[in-house]
């Protein structure tokens, strides 16, 4: 009876009061108006922080600053986008030109008619301006058999005949004829990246004697033909492209469109920046 009694003193509950730690408030239903509004801080700026450009940062005050190849694109200077400065190290950071900025360019890509000894038309190709003095680089085989040339540039309406073969090399199918009209040449790209594969282009020239029609497309590989390494590009051409521009998204050249593989799609040749400027040295500063 005795161990029966105290197991039921034991199977009672037990009532155990925690107290409450002083250090512990007791959460409220109510909101608490102080800590709900938002506080805005401002932080004044430092008046001891300048950014300071380099003196080859500013910006040009005047056309004169800006290559002559770079005017006449959004007006009378170079875009502003083209290249900025990285003030953080202080070097020349490129900005891609749009496409509708790189097609203003084919006011300096040219259409030439190839006329025999009566003055016939029979061919036709393209060009683009290397220098100020009239001076125009398209390939040896567009100029083949003519006795004269007629040339056509965007926004004139006069047509400027010439006979004046100043250069041409079979090899690298080059040739550079001169007209009595001052001109604004294209850049030409001189590295040191090299291009590569998947690269975006644009062409700029006449096929079918469409004067200055603009496509794109990118760099399929580099090609050796006859001895001479081609650029391969998707950018449809034609015949009458011949001698155009083949540009990168910076505005400058880096091939001239040379040759189209017939019965093929999009296979077509450029003959690159290198040979070029090699061909062209002294053209350029006339």
């Amino acid at each position: 009876m005795e161990n029966a009694q105290e197991n039921n003193q034991h199977s009672q509950n037990v009532k155990v009061v925690i107290p409450p730690r002083p250090d512990r408030k007791k959460a409220s239903l109510q909101p608490e108006t102080e800590s709900t509004q938002p506080v805005r801080v401002t932080i004044p700026p430092r008046r001891d922080r300048k950014t300071i450009l380099p003196q080859s940062a500013q910006a040009p005050q005047n056309s004169q600053d800006v290559p002559a190849s770079f005017q006449n694109v959004t007006g009378t200077t170079a875009p502003r986008h083209m290249e900025r400065m990285n003030t953080n190290i202080g070097s020349t950071v490129r900005t891609e030109m749009s496409f509708e900025q790189i097609a203003q360019l084919a006011s300096s890509v040219v259409m030439i008619m190839v006329h025999d000894s009566a003055g016939e038309p029979f061919a036709s190709g393209s060009g683009i301006m290397i220098g100020s003095k009239g001076y125009i680089l398209t390939n040896n085989h567009v100029l083949s058999d003519g006795s004269f040339f007629s040339v056509r540039i965007e926004n004139d309406d006069n047509c400027y005949r010439t006979s004046q073969v100043i250069k041409y090399n079979d090899v690298l199918d080059l040739a550079v004829i001169r007209i009595d009209r001052p001109l604004v040449p294209l850049p030409i790209y001189k590295g040191p990246q090299k291009l590569v594969r998947g690269q975006k282009v644009v062409a700029i020239g006449s096929p079918m004697g469409f004067f200055n029609s603009v496509s794109d497309g990118i760099i399929s590989g580099v090609r050796e033909m006859d001895d001479v390494e081609l650029i391969q590009f998707t950018a449809p051409v034609s015949s009458g492209s011949s001698g155009g521009a083949i540009l990168n998204m910076y505005g400058e050249v880096i091939g001239i469109s040379t040759t189209v593989i017939r019965y093929a799609q999009n296979i077509n040749m450029a003959v690159g920046y290198e040979f070029i400027n090699l061909f062209i040295q002294g053209f350029t500063g006339s």
